[in-house]
């Protein structure tokens, strides 16, 4: 079973190529805001030097966020293309499950953050089992304290990851001691790869959907859709 992931939720812009038994090819450009610009380029060259014709691809694997909404909407939009083009199914992948994955080595809990802006982060919490990084805390968008607070009702070392790592890293420290974990700089980012192994366990188990069934998975509204929605209470 042939894929393609895409990640494009942050300043990473990502294209994996592979199957259940290994990574075919992927590349990876750690630069901002030219996704729409880079992305496509990217998915041929993919496709050119694996020496992999595009006609044997069988589905899509995007991340759907949270993250940059205008990073998802690229992403997304592309993923639809391809799956429309190509008469070929597709899986969303939400961010922070793919992040989780980078970790399944770790014994203790797993906390992706990223960077939401506006002094929040996405964060979830993870605990690894025989099927994989299982959600011991759902998805959400917390403050330091808030995310400090619902750490410390656990009593064991947490490893973090993801571009919310540089924003929060001290406060986390402070408040967690010797709970506190970091992967290295160079493992520690979105990764297309990372999306592809998350997308084929939940391919096997689940299976994929039509690509006009994928949804973004922002957590928080767009800030045009939040500034609208507040000037138009402001106007009721």
């Amino acid at each position: 079973m042939l894929l393609l992931a895409i990640d494009t939720t942050t300043k990473i812009c990502s294209a994996a190529l592979g199957d259940s038994k290994k990574i075919l090819a992927e590349y990876t450009l750690n630069i901002k805001n030219t996704h729409s610009k880079h992305l496509m380029p990217l998915i041929v060259s993919l496709f050119k030097d694996a020496g992999v014709d595009k006609s044997l691809l069988e589905g899509v694997v995007v991340n759907v966020g949270p993250g940059s909404f205008t990073g998802i909407r690229i992403g997304m939009a592309a993923a639809q293309g391809l799956c429309q083009g190509f008469s070929i199914p597709a899986l969303g992948v939400m961010n922070l499950d793919a992040l989780a994955e980078a970790c399944s080595f770790f014994n203790g809990l797993v906390c992706p953050i990223l960077d939401a802006r506006r002094e929040q982060t996405y964060t979830a919490l993870y605990k690894n089992g025989a099927a994989g990084p299982a959600a011991v805390e759902n998805a959400a968008a917390l403050s330091l304290e808030e995310l400090i607070t619902r750490l410390d009702a656990y009593d064991e070392e947490i490893i973090f990851l993801g571009d919310g790592v540089d924003v929060f890293r001290e406060g986390l420290k402070t408040a967690l001691g010797e709970k506190y974990r970091e992967m290295p700089y160079s493992s520690r980012f979105n990764r297309a790869a990372l999306v592809l192994q998350k997308g084929i366990r939940t391919w096997e188990k689940e299976g994929p959907v039509s690509s006009y069934a994928l949804r973004p998975f922002y957590i928080r509204l767009p800030e045009a859709e939040r500034k609208l929605r507040e000037k138009t209470r402001e106007e009721a």
